[in-house]
This record gives C-alpha cells, structure tokens and sequence, in this order.
C-alpha cells in the first residue's frame, strides 16, 4: 500500500478503491487542472465512483459551474471533455501523505499558510479545527466563524480570514444554505470535510 492510501484509509470507509483513489489524486497533484480522460486511463469503469468520493471530501471540485466559482455552483460530470481541479489545501494534504502516510491537517495549514505569507498562521491550525466543531453538516454561519475568530484573538480580522480561508479551499461561500442556519442573515459557508478528516474516528 503507497504512503497516500495508508493516510487515505484513516478516514474512508470503503478501502475497495484506495490504491486507485490515490493513483487518481496523485495525477491531480501534477496538474493545476485534470482532464476526464487522463483519469480515465488510471480508473477506467471505477472513475464514476471515485470522482464522486473525491468530490464529497472536496479533495477534488469540477470546473464546470452554472454561474460562479462556489462549490454548489460546480457540477460533476464523468463525461469525455470533463475536468476537475484541486483546492489549494486539498492538494498541501495529499502532497504531504505521499512523504509522510499521515493525513495531517494541522501541519497542511501551517505548510500552506506560510506558503501564503499569512502573518497569522500560527492560530489558524486552531481556528479552522473550531470553526470544524461548530460546523452543522460541514456548513457554519459567517457569524459563527467571526465569533471564533475573536476567541482566537483575530476579532478585527474576521474578513480577512474569511477570506484566506476561501481562497485556500477551506472554506466557500454556500449559495443554497441548509435550513438549520438559512434563518439568519449572515453568509453561510462550506467547509471542506477533508480538512482535519483524520478526526472523523470510526
């Protein structure tokens, strides 16, 4: 078993197609954008069901939207012609379990974040790991990830990393909200279940 399977196996349940999952997000990690066909030569009929699992960790996302960036604006097809890209901390996870065998999250935040120059990435391993914890269905309110931002000590910088969390993959703003916090009126996002996935013990 390659080091990427064994740190796939700490979360997945299914382990009938870890050696192909990782052949396939190994393919992802050298190219910023991956097309259906060259994944088709690693998967072949198993590519449906292993897109639709990356797709559910959010490991991967398709390119093709109806109208914008989000993740519930993307839709996934396994069709010729298809392509699918990476988040950026999706791909800082992987990279670091094909060394390593580890699915470690905490150390894919640090890595990516100083990557980033983001003068706070010491707190952000603990803000992204509560903002995890107060998330209902891998969704959490704006408001939610501001009051965690002021226990973390980053109260006049909640937009500012709402936006670093965006923009490395974290987190993305969700247009269709579930109904457990669609009742505010404070954004509502998405959080990648990857992230910290290691937790996730069954």
């Amino acid at each position: 078993m390659t080091h990427l399977a064994q740190a796939l196996k700490s979360f997945l349940r299914d382990e009938t197609l870890l050696e192909e999952l990782a052949s396939v997000l190994s393919q992802f990690c050298e190219n910023n954008v991956t097309v259906y066909e060259q994944l088709m030569e690693i998967a072949g009929e198993n590519l449906t069901d292993i897109l639709l699992e990356l797709w559910d960790w959010k490991l991967i996302i398709p390119v093709r939207s109806k109208k914008c960036g989000e993740w519930d604006s993307r839709i996934l097809l396994a069709e010729p012609g298809e392509s699918y890209e990476m988040p950026n901390i999706s791909r800082v996870l992987v990279k670091n379990a094909q060394l390593s065998g580890i699915w470690e999250s905490q150390q894919a935040i640090v890595d990516l974040f100083k990557v980033m120059d983001e003068p706070e990435w010491k707190k952000i391993p603990d803000l992204v790991l509560e903002i995890k914890h107060g998330c209902i269905h891998h969704t959490i309110s704006g408001a939610r990830v501001g009051i965690t931002c002021a226990r973390k000590g980053l109260k006049n910088k909640t937009g500012t990393m709402i936006a670093v969390l965006k923009g490395s993959g974290i987190i993305s703003p969700k247009l269709m909200a579930f109904a457990e916090v669609a009742r505010s009126s404070s954004p509502v996002y998405e959080f990648n279940p990857s992230v910290y996935a290691e937790l996730n013990a069954f």
